[in-house]
Parts: structure tokens; sequence; C-alpha cells
């Protein structure tokens, strides 16, 4: 039986793996893709690409899927395992608080293949994430994993900076092959040509990295059945304590279109996405370190964003 290499894509939070996924989801590329992510609302997929549903799998016009890992991904993996005869590579998106080592070796189910591991890196704030006393050894572990490094935001490094990226990811990950992208636009084949890894066997996949992940952050989620004022949220989100590392989140806007809702550290940004409209309301999650989310003040703060409560005062 033939097997279905795997590629895993890593990298911290912000990093670009989502914009990456997005691309290859999207991609003239001819490749028969299954892709698998840890929140599938946060894959902006160009609706007129969907062309049927099926359970938790979504199968695009090119071929490819997306699987919405919110359980266990060994069974998600086997599940595509058992549908070789569609997919000619898998890719999975791995969290961005995984080592993603750990994800990569999963692979080893039977009908699939170790492909090469991925790691996103954001050329503008590399270094100061290393540096940080909190998550520094975290995004470490996660460059060294690599056998691609995909260094993205490039436009947004000016070149000194870039030039101290390039040399300490490369550091960081010796023999690593290293792509610069723009917005996430790479060559399919380019990214998939390294059908092996570069290292030997992979570790053993463990719940050590996620405890290590649990005891370093933790989430909120807040959700409404109502729109939000825009402009409100971004003051908000943009607001936010330094303990938040990630906002990510679609919302319904009062003009009845949605946007994409993101925050990277300080950088944040609200783009619109294309399609009719799936939600009337909103869906955002936040990420920080522990103890560093008050989950009562981001619920206060993101009501008071609401269209009809704006109205009704």
């Amino acid at each position: 039986m033939t097997s279905v290499p795997v590629t895993t894509i890593g990298g911290y939070l912000g990093a670009g793996k989502t914009t990456l996924v997005n691309g290859l989801l999207a991609g003239d590329h001819g490749l028969r893709i299954g892709v698998l992510v840890n929140d599938f609302g946060a894959i902006s997929i160009d609706e007129k690409l969907i062309v049927s549903r099926d359970d938790d799998v979504v199968t695009l016009a090119n071929g490819c899927a997306c699987c919405s890992v919110a359980g266990d991904l060994a069974m998600a993996l086997d599940r595509f395992a058992g549908r070789a005869d569609r997919y000619e590579q898998i890719v999975i998106e791995a969290s961005g608080v995984a080592d993603p080592a750990r994800i990569a070796a999963l692979a080893g189910s039977p009908g699939l293949s170790h492909g090469a591991t991925v790691v996103v890196v954001d050329a503008a704030t590399v270094r100061a994430r290393a540096r940080d006393k909190f998550v520094g050894s975290l995004v470490r572990r996660q460059l060294a994993a690599a056998d691609i490094l995909i260094l993205s935001k490039i436009d947004l490094a000016d070149p000194a900076g870039l030039t101290e990226a390039r040399a300490f990811a490369t550091a960081q990950a010796p023999g690593a092959r290293m792509i610069e992208v723009l917005q996430g636009r790479v060559d399919a084949g380019d990214l998939f040509s390294q059908s092996t890894p570069r290292r030997g066997r992979l570790p053993a996949c463990t719940s050590a990295g996620s405890d290590a992940a649990s005891a370093l952050f933790e989430s909120h989620y807040w959700s409404s059945d109502a729109p939000l004022d825009i402009e409100a949220l971004r003051t908000v989100v943009a607001g936010l304590p330094d303990g938040i590392v990630r906002v990510k989140g679609i919302v319904a806007t009062g003009t009845g279109g949605r946007v994409a809702l993101h925050r990277a550290g300080a950088d944040v940004s609200i783009d619109p996405l294309d399609g009719s409209p799936d939600t009337t309301g909103a869906e955002i999650v936040v990420i920080g370190r522990a103890g560093t989310l008050d989950a009562s003040q981001l619920d206060g703060a993101f009501g008071a964003c609401l269209l009809h409560s704006r109205t009704d005062s």
C-alpha cells in the first residue's frame, strides 16, 4: 500500500502558520492535500472553494480537504490514512504552543510516512520571543525541530533585522533549509519536495509537550450571537495587557459582512473575509501567559462592543 507523507507545520503563536495553510488550501498546485488544523474557525477559506461538507471535513474545489482537529489528532490522522486513494499529501498545522517534533512523530501510523517538519518564523519578532523568560525555551525548541524554516513577515523587518533573523534561525536549526515568504505564499512542490526528515528517529509523542504548554499558557473563549462594533473591538484588543500573546476570531459586522481578527504580540489586524457570512455574531479566542487572563474583564470588554448594547445605551 502506498503511504501518504505527512508534513507538520509548527511555529510560535502569530508566526504565520494559518496564512501559510490558507495558501496551500487555495493554491493551484494540482495536489490533493488533506489538512488537519487545531481550529477550523481560524482558517479563512474562500467560500467559493468549498464544494461539500462531510462531518468535520471540508472538501475544496482543488481537491484539498481541511479537518478540524478538536480531539484526538492520532484518530484524525488514521481517518485520512484510510483515504490514501484521495490524498497525495497530509499537512498538520500544530498549535502555536506545541512542540512540532512530537506532533510529527504521529506520522508513524500505518499508511503514513514522515515528511518534513516545517517551522514558520516571524522575522520581525523571533529573536525577542526566543529571549523571553516565559516562552523563550519553547520558541527555541520549536526552531530546533525544523527540517524547513519558513521565514515569514520579511516585509516587516528592516534589512539589518532580517539578516539577524536569518542567522539566528539558522543557528537554532543547523542544516535546515530556509524559504523566505511574503503573505504565506510558497510553492507547494518546494515545500513538499523534502519527503523525509533530515534527522533520524523522531521523538515519541507523549503528553509532556502539552503539559508544559498548559503550564505556560491559558486561553479564554468568548462568543456572541450579535455583530460587533469593529472599531470599538480594535480599541479593546489593542489595549489588552502584554501578557496576552494571541487573539484570533471571526466577527460579524453591522453591515452584513464578517472580518478576521488577529493580534500577535502588540500587532492588531482586522481584515474582511470573502464570501457570504456563516455567522451573525462573533467567536474570539484569547491566549495569554498563565495567570494573566481575567475572564470576567474580557467578557465585559468584548460585550461592550456589541452593537445592540451600544444602540440600547
